[in-house]
């Protein structure tokens, strides 16, 4: 039997994860020490740069069928740890790079775009560069 309309039936995802959809979420109270405690593990929240301390705040914290968890506080990704409560992501999510400090005690703070390790010489060109005169 033919459909009864034409056209497709699928609906396309919103931009929220699948994996955070997919997981059994519990709400939890931040510690004052900033982290959280689930299922007798004490999960540390790296700082961010948004807010001083996340304390009191209250946090999603997503078990994925995998057994890791996952911490959000509205649309931001606080960490991502293993069953065992380790972070799977110390230098990606919310963690500050460390930053080198000269010998006067100022912070050198990253360029963006990184430097190039390129001398400073003049640049070639390929227009000519000689004179009128030398061309005659």
């Amino acid at each position: 039997m033919p459909a009864a309309q034409r056209g497709s039936a699928f609906v396309r995802r919103s931009s929220r994860d699948l994996d955070l959809i997919f997981a059994l979420q519990f709400q939890r109270t931040v510690n004052r020490d900033n982290t959280v405690s689930i299922q007798n593990l004490r999960l540390q929240i790296e700082p961010v740069r948004w807010r001083a301390t996340l304390a009191v705040c209250t946090v999603t914290v997503h078990q994925h069928l995998d057994g890791t968890f996952t911490i959000t506080h509205g649309p931001q990704r606080l960490g991502h740890y293993r069953a065992d409560g380790v972070s799977l992501d110390n230098e990606t999510i919310g963690a500050r790079r460390a930053l080198e400090k000269t010998p006067g005690g100022k912070v050198k703070t990253p360029t963006f775009p990184p430097g190039l390790e390129i001398p400073h010489t003049p640049r070639d060109s390929h227009f000519p560069t000689a004179s009128a005169a030398a061309r005659d």
